[in-house]
């Protein structure tokens, strides 16, 4: 791991501190800090031998490229992601997996959110299609809490050939969009699964959508007619989540 990221927010230093500290080069915070969490971050930062340093108002500003950055701010080792090859012999690997595809997804706090919901049920693998959106912004790991640094995610340049793929090695796929007549609730998740979320504007690409076995709607019975793709993409995880822990 040679290229460096910044991540900031309590929760996202925190997590990585907790989980994956090998990874952190260094943490900035702001001097003069009264916030109890960010001195319990120093404080373990300081016993697990990892550089600190405190630093003024407008230098973390600097670093974090925004003022929402919490007082606190951590350079980390990119982590090593998985490409198409690598990510089909990993799930290979893996009785019934569930995979979460973002297909053309580009707003940071979206797919921060989506990446929050996939750890917390334990998706086994994010998947988003390469040149789409830049895993470096701080953003996402802000909005995710972390989540983002610490769930197995791949990049791939052809989505639609690494589902195939993944059909090859038994896969049920299905996509979402707000036009399918099939409840959500009525499909099994419970064998390999990869579910998609499609963009914010204009839903699966229609190559990706003719790739799904399924396609499932989320009913709405208010007066909106959609929902946000981060929350549906949560309802649709937790569904998957129930089935699985009802067997």
């Amino acid at each position: 791991m040679t290229k460096k990221v910044f991540i900031y927010g309590i929760n996202p230093v925190l997590e990585t501190l907790a989980h994956d500290s090998e990874r952190i080069s260094q943490i900035y915070y702001l001097e003069k800090n009264n916030n109890p969490r960010i001195k319990n971050i120093i404080k373990e930062a300081n016993q697990k031998d990892l550089p600190v340093s405190h630093v003024s108002k407008e230098m973390l500003e600097e670093i974090s490229s925004t003022k929402k950055n919490q007082g606190i701010v951590a350079e980390i080792y990119q982590r090593n992601l998985f490409d198409s090859k690598t990510a089909i012999a990993y799930l290979s690997d893996i009785n019934d997996p569930v995979v979460l595809i973002l297909d053309d997804l580009d707003d940071p706090r979206n797919i921060g959110a989506c990446f929050r919901t996939a750890n917390a049920v334990k998706v086994d693998m994010v998947v988003l299609s390469k040149n789409r959106v830049s895993l470096e912004s701080p953003i996402i790991s802000k909005v995710s809490s972390g989540a983002s640094e610490l769930t197995n995610t791949a990049i791939v340049s052809n989505l639609s050939q690494f589902i195939d793929r993944l059909k090859d090695i038994g896969f049920w796929i299905c996509g979402t969009t707000g036009d399918s007549t099939t409840d959500f609730k009525t499909i099994d998740y419970t064998q390999s699964t990869a579910i998609i979320m499609g963009s914010e504007a204009k839903g699966m690409r229609r190559l990706t959508e003719k790739k799904c076995d399924h396609v499932v709607s989320i009913p709405i019975n208010g007066e909106v007619d959609s929902l946000n793709v981060s929350v549906s993409c949560g309802v649709i995880l937790y569904e998957v989540v129930r089935q699985r822990q009802s067997i």
